[in-house]
């Protein structure tokens, strides 16, 4: 059963203060990939949010949404490399850090703090994710969206991966 929400495609080109009323979603100097993608699928884990990003915000009612991609990869049901994903799972997260950002600790990938990631929703073969240099809610094709990061994360002796994550 598909669980990205059916309305998905009403967030394309929007602002991410479309989807939150704290005061982060106004701010353009944030990264809000994860925000994004924890808005949609309602994401709020203990530790950082835009709920509890200021004071006032804390006093709001709404419900806030986790801010952190590596968060929301420690808590996805099952990771792994893109590349060995089963065909049959159409719709789940996508992450993309460098290499050198993800360990294997007591059996399970554990991705570190390093900058240079991103989060996606995959969905019948497009990406959803936030593009934080075009403020805007974005649906690259997955090769694309490959693409796009390989060449914005890659250095001289580092390699980009790409990792799935089941919903949560």
């Amino acid at each position: 059963m598909p669980q990205v929400p059916t309305d998905i495609d009403t967030n394309l080109n929007q602002h991410i203060s479309h989807l939150c009323p704290f005061s982060i979603g106004s701010n353009n100097s944030q990264n809000h990939c994860a925000h994004f993608v924890s808005h949609v699928m309602g994401y709020e884990f203990p530790g950082p949010t835009c709920k509890n990003f200021t004071w006032d915000d804390k006093q709001k009612a709404e419900a806030g949404a986790t801010i952190r991609v590596d968060d929301i990869f420690k808590r996805s049901k099952e990771t792994g490399l893109l590349e060995d994903k089963n065909a049959a799972l159409t719709e789940c997260l996508i992450f993309v850090t460098l290499a050198s950002n993800v360990r294997m600790a007591d059996g399970a990938l554990v991705m570190g703090n390093h900058p240079r990631k991103h989060i996606g929703i995959l969905s019948h073969g497009k990406v959803w994710n936030y593009s934080n240099t075009g403020n805007k809610v974005v649906a690259d094709n997955l090769e694309a969206f490959k693409t796009k990061f390989t060449n914005a994360y890659k250095t001289t002796g580092t390699t980009v991966e790409f990792y799935f994550g089941k919903f949560i």
